[in-house]
Parts: structure tokens; sequence; C-alpha cells
């Protein structure tokens, strides 16, 4: 029945292309109120944007200085309603999730889940209690026939509402939607009825929004509403007003019908470049004034921000990303989420790493900052707090491992007290102990994340105050911490193109509207699947349902892009290898091509005047004499190391790298043993095991174990892996015996194991290493290295002037005195040895001898120059090089043929 109150309210009909609306109400309004005070208009809109924007209209309508209307969203200013009368405590979105999740048992994402659900409920049925809920929808479940399993879903759900409400209620607690229904009672207290009400942007409401949207139109002396056509979806706050108010209905101009063609670019980078290079041309052209609104949207913009600003960058175009972003991405937020975490779980490497370098802990020691996240890769740490402290035991650099083992003593003695109460202590404990945590690491960041960090800690403690539950584990802790802290939100909002969500552009009208993304899927998209209540049920209730979310859409892109002075329409084709067909609101016989050409951006400018090819800018590396004299009195002295030989004429450029600027690719460690060490482990086990003779196998087996296990004590290796070693050489031990009972046989038998050696081979040129066996016969002798991997030696390989270490090692023999008559590898893999000379060799072991002492002479002739040019032995050595892509020779491969790059 219509009230019968005089004709106070005005409803404007808005044509979906109508250009204006606004700005025409605004005019309205004020027609009969005296500048320069305003404050008596009240503006409501559905959005922040939609707010923002209506404020800058008002600001072109009358002249300064003045007193502003008072601008609200239904939700901001139920709000101020609320927080003026104060009737209770405001219980925050997020600590609502968090409180359904402690009621429930479930995870926090399916609380939110459940949350979103209540609320829904609480919006659209706002005068009844769960009981009156659960009665009509369990009627509705058997009228539709929806299985029982369902329905317990919902039973169950309700439950979890229900103790919800009663939580809240007995602490005079108060979420949004409880905020929202409760505020009409306080409008005549707060707002008076002397006051003029405009409603602008609104497509539809909820039964919440409308009962506090007519107790306004109640207070108010006039009311001025602006409503689109909508020939979708029952417009059921339209059809609210007509049937409680007496009303005078207006219809606004048509405007022009829109041209809905579209550009079709190859892929969502090239899309946004394709704006930019639109927006750019306009601003040059002098199509595009300064007093525009410039728009720019796209149906979900979640993944877009990042990559606008950076595009719109380079172009030198200023953005306005409105959509909110969450706090969780500022770094110090990051940081300290990802150290709280990495107490609580372990100290994990990426999160605990993430955390040592953050430079907002000014208290963590520098060593750590420079050295953890390349160590710990290479030492392919998992997690762990022992796998952190026995990381010094794989540095080679003594300082450098006493100074990490003293660091980590004492960063892990911070946290000790933190690390005690890990699995269970009382809230207000670990709240204290991480803020002790951050003092002692001398935590830095602005004020502003400072503060959502102590107010989140806080918020736990009404948490523990709504279900009396004082004891959590601080894993459980950290999830509490890092969902209060992501419900807080930053905007960048400078002055610009304005960077926005569709839905954000409700009642917006631009100058030029940019659409982007419009592709099949994403426009129109389906509403988010509701796991409790089905689609039917929803429409039987009177909640969203699939229907009215797409019409919404449609309306929404229709209204927004007919009442634009300027459209751009853009879909991207693929995105990877994943094809895109247009949105089916864009007609396909509607493409047109894109036609801006000459806009560059300054990248672009210095990417085509840079037409000089990488390869040429890359250099060999040629040391000056200084250097040179340096670096051979420092790294290269006499004697060389015989192993370095090799190194080097595998390819001279890379062992300066690796070799003297000891530079290394960091890289993730697999999980196993590192070749170098398993080397090591088997060296020593070796040498101790043929220190006494080997007979019975048994007797051989328990000692070579006995070893072992002394021995490998003494890396840090997982349990699994020193198992798995052991037992694979205790597995061969048979086969060891097979082949040390051939060489007794021949006559010969270890004579000096491990044997450190250093001889002048060649006149001025001197080497040094480590012979791993030396076996006597009477007046003969022979020299055995261990390898761990396979052998590959002979004649042909050491004449092409690889593999030297084995010669090398018998001419420092020779040297000494020492006549050898073999030389062999021992491959622990295959359990043979590799001799030089074989049987049927008919060089000799002075020949092999004399060819490795050239190969040295000339190699220590090069090294003497300065210059370590890129020069492989062989092209399969480069695949393992963490410096191909900016090296000569590979760079070089199929653009000089003969020639190295000099």
């Amino acid at each position: 029945m219509a009230d019968n109150t005089p004709e106070k309210i005005r409803l404007f009909h808005t044509p979906l292309n109508h250009r204006g609306s606004t700005e025409y109400v605004f005019r309205e309004a004020i027609r009969d109120i005296q500048w320069p005070d305003y404050s008596k208009i009240i503006y409501i809109a559905p959005t922040p944007e939609k707010l923002k924007d209506s404020q800058k209209k008002f600001h072109s309508l009358v002249k300064s200085p003045y007193i502003p209307p008072r601008f609200f969203t239904l939700k901001q200013i139920s709000r101020h309603l609320f927080d003026t009368v104060l009737p209770g405590r405001y219980l925050p979105k997020a600590l609502a999730h968090l409180l359904i999740s402690e009621i429930s048992g479930h995870s926090i994402g399916y609380s939110c889940i459940l949350s979103e659900l209540l609320m829904e409920l609480k919006q659209y049925h706002p005068s009844k209690d769960i009981g009156l809920i659960r009665h009509e929808l369990g009627g509705i479940f058997k009228k539709l026939g929806i299985p029982e399993d369902s329905l317990k879903r919902l039973e169950a759900a309700l439950d979890i509402f229900e103790r919800y409400n009663e939580t809240i209620s007995v602490r005079n607690f108060y979420d949004d939607n409880d905020i929202l229904n409760i505020s009409r009672s306080y409008v005549a207290k707060v707002l008076g009825n002397s006051h003029v009400l405009l409603a602008d942007g609104f497509y539809d409401m909820t039964a919440s929004e409308m009962n506090l949207f007519g107790e306004l139109i109640r207070n108010a002396d006039s009311v001025l509403i602006v409503s689109p056509n909508n020939d979708f979806f029952s417009n059921s706050y339209i059809d609210y007003i007509k049937l409680h108010f007496s009303i005078r209905e207006e219809s606004l101009e048509a405007g022009s019908i829109a041209d809905l063609s579209y550009v079709r670019y190859s892929g969502v980078e090239e899309e946004i470049e394709g704006i930019a290079r639109h927006i750019k041309n306009l601003a040059i052209i002098g199509r595009l004034k300064a007093e525009d609104t410039v728009i720019v949207t796209f149906p979900h913009i979640k993944n877009y921000p990042e990559l606008i600003e950076r595009v719109f960058m380079r172009y030198g175009l200023p953005c306005s990303v409105t959509a909110p972003r969450t706090i969780l991405g500022k770094s110090s937020i990051r940081d300290v989420l990802y150290l709280i975490e990495a107490v609580a779980e372990d100290f994990p490497r990426q999160k605990f790493i993430s955390a040592i370098a953050s430079p907002c802990f000014r208290n963590i020691p520098e060593i750590l900052r420079k050295h953890i996240p390349s160590l710990s890769l290479r030492a392919g740490i998992v997690k762990g707090r022992s796998s952190w402290e026995n990381l010094n035991r794989l540095i080679e650099d003594k300082s450098l491992a006493i100074s990490l083992k003293h660091d980590f003593s004492r960063l892990f003695g911070i946290f000790e007290n933190l690390l005690k109460s890990g699995d269970s202590s009382d809230i207000d404990v670990f709240g204290s102990e991480i803020n002790t945590v951050l003092a002692k690491l001398g935590f830095e960041a602005e004020q502003d994340e400072k503060k959502i960090l102590k107010d989140s800690i806080g918020k736990i403690g009404i948490l523990s105050e709504l279900t009396g539950k004082r004891a959590v584990s601080l894993r459980r802790y950290a999830e509490f911490l890092r969902h209060l802290i992501g419900a807080n939100e930053y905007r960048h909002e400078d002055d610009g193109i304005f960077v926005m969500d569709f839905l954000q552009t409700r009642g917006l009208e631009a100058d030029h509207l940019y659409f982007c993304g419009l592709k099949d899927g994403e426009m129109p998209s389906k509403p988010p699947i509701d796991h409790i209540l089905p689609d039917s049920a929803r429409t039987e209730y009177g909640l969203i349902n699939l229907n009215k979310y797409l019409a919404i859409q449609k309306l929404n892109f229709l209204r927004i892009t007919g009442s634009s002075a300027n459209i751009h329409l853009s879909y991207p084709a693929m995105d990877g290898d994943n094809l895109f067909l247009p949105s089916p609101y864009l007609t396909w016989d509607r493409e047109i091509p894109e036609n801006v050409f000459g806009i560059f951006s300054l990248e672009e400018l210095q990417v085509r005047e840079g037409d000089i090819p990488f390869s040429e800018t890359i250099r060999e590396i040629r040391l000056n004499k200084k250097t040179k004299e340096k670096v051979i009195r420092r790294e290269l002295s006499m004697p060389f190391r015989v192993t370095d030989i090799d190194y080097f004429r595998k390819c001279p450029r890379r062992f300066f790298i690796e070799k003297i600027l000891n530079l290394e690719a960091s890289e993730i460690a697999r999980y196993e043993v590192e070749a170098k060490l398993l080397g090591t482990v088997i060296h020593r086990v070796m040498e101790e095991l043929l220190k006494e003779s080997l007979y019975d196998v048994l007797t051989v087996r328990d000692r070579a174990s006995q070893i072992f296990n002394r021995i490998i004590e003494e890396y840090p290796l997982d349990v699994y892996w020193k198992r798995l070693v052991r037992e694979s050489f205790i597995e061969i031990i048979p086969e060891i015996m097979g082949l040390e009972s051939e060489l007794r046989t021949e006559g010969y038998a270890p004579y000096e194991l491990e044997l450190n050696v250093r001889e002048e081979v060649l006149p001025g040129i001197s080497l040094k290493g480590k012979i791993d066996r030396i076996d006597r016969g009477g007046d003969s002798y022979r020299l055995i290295d261990y390898k761990t991997g396979a052998v590959n030696i002979g004649s042909e390989i050491i004449k092409k002037g690889k593999e030297l270490q084995i010669p090398l090692y018998a001419a420092m023999l020779k040297a000494r005195g020492i006549a050898v008559e073999r030389a062999g590898i021992y491959s622990l893999k295959d359990i043979t040895i590799k001799w030089i000379p074989t049987t049927r060799d008919s060089n000799t072991l002075d020949d092999y001898i004399s060819a490795a002492l050239k190969f040295l002479k000339e190699t220590v002739a090069e090294i003497e120059k300065g210059s370590f040019e890129a020069r492989p032995l062989d092209d399969f050595y480069c695949s393992s090089c963490a410096e191909a892509p900016f090296c000569p020779y590979i760079n070089s491969r199929g653009i000089i043929s003969d020639e190295r790059i000099s």
C-alpha cells in the first residue's frame, strides 16, 4: 500500500545509452539550495568508484569554495550510523571467517565459502532466524527433489550459522550485515529529516539494503532516483519504492547507439600494448583532453594490474589502478609472515631464505643475506633446523663456515622461546613473542604496515574472546594472522587513466572506454560454484541465481558501452598455447583491424636503434700485464695442480670463471649424494680397507662396514643416503676382492696409498697432486687412480690432449726416480681397471708421458699469456656450462665458421 506522503520522490528512467544523468540530478538537487552549503544533500551510489566520479562531477557544477554534499555507499552509511550510536562492537568480515572456522572445525578457505552463504541469507532474508530459514529451505529441497546428501550439507551449514549468530549476539558483536539491518533504526536520530536524498547507479538491492533505503527516503525532504532501463530482470528495489511510496516518474532522453566493433589482438600483452598505443595516439593528435575521463576495464582485473602499470609506464601514460590489492603483496608484511610460518613449519628453505634475505630485518647478519640463498640451493636443503645448523660442514672456506655457524646459533637463539611454544600456547603469548622476535631482528616498515600488523595481532585476541579458546599451535596462529592481514587492502589511486574491474564501472560514464579481455568464458562469466545450495534452490528462495548473475553482467555491459562517448572493445586471441574466441556480446562480423602505427615506447625505440648483434658485444677474457701477473702469482703459481691442467684444457674460459673467479651458477641441488662427496668417502674407505690383507669375504665385509660407518658420520648426509651408499659398497666387496686377487696373482700389492706428490716434470714447470695408490711388484711399479664413475682413457684420447692426469702422475713419479710400468684407472662402478698401455698397445708408458708433457708445456704457455679463450676440446662440454648464453664460442657458431671472436 502506497505511503500517503506528498509526491516528494522523482524517479528518472535512464536509457542505457544516455549520458549525463548524474549531472542532471545534481542540477535538480541544487536548484532550491542556496550556495555555498550543500551539506543537506546525501548522495548514495553502489560503489566507491561511482562516489569518486560523482564528487568530481559535482565540483564541476558549482563554484568554489563550498560545503560539499555527503557521499556514501549503503554499506558506508550504515557503518556511519552504527559508529555514531555504538549499540555494540563491530566484527570485521575476516574475523567472522576465522570464527566460523573455529566453530565448524573446517579450513579457513571453506569457512570463507560458508560465510558468503550466511551473509547472503542475512541480506536477502534479514527478518528471519536460522530456524525459519532451515524450515523453508528444507521444504524447497523436498519440493525440488534435491538429493538427501545435499540436504545434509545444508543442515550442517545452518547448524554452524546458528552457533555463529549465538556466539556474536551473546557478546554484543555485529557483522557488516547485522549493521546494515539495524542501522535503519538510527536514521532519524543521526541524519534527521531535513535533507535531499540522491540515489544513483543502482541496478538492484538486497532486502537489507531496501529496508535501509526505504528509511532514508522516509526521512528525506525530497528524493531523486536515477535508475537505468532494465528489461533483463525484475528490479525489486524499484518495485519496493512503487509499493511503499508515491512517486513521479520521468524519462531521460536516449543518446546515440554505440558502435560495438572490436579489435582482436594476438596475445594478452599485445592487447595491453595496443591499448597504450591507442591512448598515446589520441593524446598526440589532440583528441584526448586533460579533463577527459579515460577508463580501462576488464571482466576480471585481478591478473592485470602489474601488467598494466608496467606497459603504461613504458609509454609514459599515468594510470590509477582502482582495483584493491591485498596488503600481503607488500614486502615487509610478506617477509614477516614468511618468518613466522618458517618457524612454525620447521624452517622450509623458500620461506626461511625470503625472511633471511629481507632488508626489513636490519639485525640479520649480512653474511647470512649474502651466502645462504646460494649455499642452501647447492646443499639441497628442504627444511629442518638441523639442516641449517649443519650447513657449515659443507663449506670448504673454514672462516666462512665458522661465521655461519655462529650467526645461525644466534639467529635460532632469537626463535627459541617461539619454538618452545610452537605446539600449543596461549594466543597472547604468541603475540608477545612475535613482537619480541621482530624487535630483536630490527624489523623496519612503514607506519601503516606496522599498525596493520599490530591490529591483526590484537584481533586474534578478540577471536579468543569469542570462542573462549586460548591455546593454539603456532602454525594455526600463523594462519589466523595471514588471513587477518590479507583482509587489508591498498589502492594506487593517482590522476590519469582509471583502470578498474568491470563491476566497478556501475553507473560510470567515460569519455573514452577501453574494454579489454572480452573473450568467451570471461564475458559473461558464471558465478562461483555453490557447494551447498543448488541453483534451482537459490532461485526458489530469492537469492542470486545464474540467470540473474548473467543478466546483471549484460545490463552493466550495455550501460557502460552505451553511455561512453568513445569505446574501444578488444580481446586476446591466445595466451600461451590457449586459444580464445570473442565474447558472445561481440558480433563476429564487427571485427576491425588495429590501425595505430608509428607509436613506440622509449624501450622499443632503443631496441630498434641498438642494431649491433649480441654476439659482437661479447669478448674473450684477456688479462692485462698487471692483472695477469697478479693472477699467476696468487692463483696459478707453481706448482700447478694436476687436475687443473685437464680443467684448463677442457675450456680455458670456463676454467678462469670457475677456478680463478670461483663463480658458480646457483641451482637447486637434487636429492642425491654429490659426486665429489661420494668420491671423497670412497677414496678414504679404500685407503683404510687396503691397509690390511683381503682374504675372507665375511671378515672384509664386516671391516668395510665398520670403516664406512666411522667415515660417513663425518659428513652431513641423510640416514637414507648413508645406508644406501654403505650397502651399495658392501655389495661389491666380493668383486673388489676378485680384482685385488688378480693383481696379487700378477705379483703386485699396495705399496703407497694417498701419496702427496710434488715434482718438477719440465724445466721451470712443477706439478702437485695426490696419487690414490701405487702398487709394487719386485722392482716394478704401477700407478692406480680410483674413479666412482665410468672410465674413458686410451691412446687416442691422450694423444688429443684429453685426460692427462694419469700420464702426468706417472711423469711426477718418474721425476722422483720411480719407474712406473703401467698406469690405470680403477673404476668402482664397473670394478675394472683400464690400463695404459694395454697389453696390445704398441706405445709404452713413456710415449704417453712424452705426449702429456708436450700438452703440459703448451698449456702453461697459454696460461702465462693471460688469455682465457672460449675453446672447448669437446662441444659436449658446453652443454653443462652455465655461461653458455654469454659465451663467444657458442654465439659465434654458425656465424663465423673457422674463426674465434676476438
